[in-house]
C-alpha cells in the first residue's frame, strides 16, 4: 500500500499533468513524469530523463514552462552534496524505467497479473496503475497489421475505482493481455 491518500496522490497530479504537456507538448509521452511526480521519486544517474532525448524543438518548450509548485528544483539534493543539474534530469522520460523505482520505494504491487485476469480485483479500488505493453508505439505499428496488432507501450496512471483518469478510460472490460501492476492508496 503506498503511504499516501488517494487525493493528495490526485492533487499532485492534477498539477504536474498541465506543466508536462507545456513544458515538453504533446509528441512525447508524459505519464513517467505525471508519476514520478506524483510519487515524489526523481531519478537515478542510469534512469533516462527529460535531458536524455532533449532535442532543440524540446529544448525550447521545456525552457519555457513555469516553476512547477512543489516539485523538484535544481540544485542540491539534501544530503548528497551532489549537485542535481538541471529541471530537466529531474523526471523520468520512460515508464518501465520508473517500475523498478517504485517497487523500491513502495515494495511490490498490491495486485499483479496478466490485465484481464486482475482487472476485476483492482475495481473499487484507488491507486495507481502500471500497464505493460499496452497501447501501439509508432514502431509497433510498422510491424502491425490486420490482424496481429503489436502493443509495446506502458503505461502509468492513477485509477479512481473506475476510470484510468489520464486516459479518461473505464478499465472494466479491459481484455488487455500485458501485465498490470496496482498499488493501492490510503
Amino acid at each position: 500500500m503506498l503511504p499516501f491518500a488517494y487525493d493528495a496522490l490526485a492533487e499532485r497530479f492534477a498539477t504536474i499533468r498541465p506543466w508536462a504537456k507545456n513544458a515538453i507538448g504533446d509528441a512525447t509521452n508524459r505519464c513517467a513524469i505525471c508519476m514520478g511526480y506524483t510519487l515524489r521519486l526523481t531519478p537515478s544517474q542510469d534512469d533516462a530523463t527529460i535531458q536524455t532525448i532533449m532535442n532543440a524543438d524540446l529544448k525550447t518548450s521545456f525552457q519555457g514552462a513555469p516553476p512547477l509548485a512543489g516539485g523538484p528544483q535544481p540544485g542540491v539534493l539534501p544530503g548528497s552534496g551532489r549537485p542535481l543539474g538541471g529541471l530537466s534530469q529531474l523526471f523520468f522520460i520512460r515508464a518501465s524505467e520508473l517500475l523498478p523505482r517504485v517497487q523500491r520505494a513502495f515494495g511490490p504491487a498490491d495486485i499483479e497479473g496478466v490485465c484481464k485476469d486482475v482487472t476485476p480485483k483492482v475495481l473499487g479500488r484507488r491507486g495507481v496503475l502500471y500497464l505493460e505493453n499496452c497501447y501501439q508505439t509508432s514502431g509497433d505499428k510498422k510491424h502491425s497489421f490486420l490482424f496481429f496488432q503489436w502493443t509495446s507501450g506502458d503505461h502509468w496512471d492513477l485509477f479512481d475505482g473506475t476510470t484510468i483518469v489520464a486516459q479518461e478510460d473505464r478499465l472494466a472490460g479491459n481484455r488487455h493481455g500485458g501485465q498490470l501492476y496496482f498499488w493501492q492508496a490510503r
